[in-house]
C-alpha cells in the first residue's frame, strides 16, 4: 500500500539519523580512559650548604696610651759660635732629645725631656736641658700636636786650639740657666702604637751675664705609645 511505504521510508530516515548521531558518542564511550597517576609529595629541596657564622673584622684602634716614650732629632741654626773678638754669631745647630713620661686626659700627656743643641765648630757652644714637658693634640683624631718645656739648662763654651802640632780643645765657660723648648709638627701613625712625627721646634736657655742663646730645627721624632 502507498501510505505504509511512505511511513516504512520516514522511519528508515529517523533510524539512519539517528544511528549517525550515537556514533561518536559511542566511539568516545569505548576509548579507555587514562587514569590519573597518583603524585606523591614534592622531593624537599637540597640542603643549602653551611656557611660559617659572619665574622665582624674590626681595624685595631689606634690609641695613645697611658705612657709614651720617644727620641727625636732636628737641623737648623742658631747663634751658638762665639768669634774671635768675642762676639756670637749664627751657625749651624744640630739638636737631639729623649722624651718619656704619661697621659693625664685624651689629647694631654706630660713628661720629662732631656735636650742637646750643638752649634758652631772651633768655638762652638752647646746647651744642655732637662725640661718638664707638656704635650697637646688640639684637634681630636688629628696629628697636630703642640709641645712647650720648661727646666734647667747648662751653657758650655767650647774651644779648640790648633797649633800645627797639636790640637786640643777645652771649655773655657760655662753657665746654668733657664732653659726652654717649644715645638709644632704633624705626627703620622706608621703602627697602632708607634708614629713619626714631622717637627718644627725652638730651644734655648737665658741666664745672667749670658743673655739668650736659642736655636730653631726642622726635625723628626719617633715616638712609641
Amino acid at each position: 500500500m502507498p501510505g505504509s511505504s511512505l511511513h516504512g521510508r520516514a522511519f528508515t530516515r529517523v533510524a539512519v539519523i539517528v544511528a549517525l548521531s550515537l556514533t561518536p558518542t559511542l566511539a568516545q564511550a569505548q576509548e579507555p580512559t587514562a587514569e590519573p597517576v597518583a603524585e606523591g609529595p614534592e622531593a624537599p629541596p637540597p640542603p643549602a650548604e653551611a656557611r660559617p657564622p659572619a665574622v665582624e673584622v674590626q681595624t685595631a684602634k689606634r690609641v695613645r696610651h697611658n705612657w709614651y716614650a720617644g727620641f727625636g732629632v732636628g737641623l737648623g741654626a742658631g747663634n751658638l759660635r762665639r768669634t774671635q773678638d768675642g762676639r756670637n754669631a749664627v751657625s749651624v745647630a744640630l739638636l737631639g732629645h729623649v722624651r718619656a713620661g704619661g697621659r693625664i686626659r685624651d689629647g694631654l700627656l706630660v713628661g720629662g725631656l732631656i735636650s742637646t743643641t750643638l752649634g758652631g765648630a772651633r768655638r762652638g757652644q752647646g746647651l744642655f736641658s732637662i725640661l718638664a714637658e707638656v704635650i697637646g693634640y688640639p684637634i681630636k683624631g688629628k696629628g697636630l700636636v703642640l709641645q712647650g718645656a720648661a727646666g734647667l739648662g747648662t751653657f758650655v763654651q767650647a774651644e779648640v786650639a790648633n797649633d800645627l802640632v797639636d790640637v786640643s780643645a777645652g771649655i773655657s765657660r760655662t753657665a746654668v740657666g733657664i732653659a726652654f723648648g717649644l715645638g709644632l709638627g704633624y705626627e703620622f701613625w706608621l703602627a697602632r702604637r708607634f708614629n713619626l712625627g714631622l717637627m718644627l721646634r725652638s730651644d734655648g736657655m737665658a741666664a745672667p751675664n749670658l743673655g739668650l742663646r736659642a736655636a730653631g730645627t726642622l726635625g723628626l721624632t719617633f715616638t712609641w705609645y
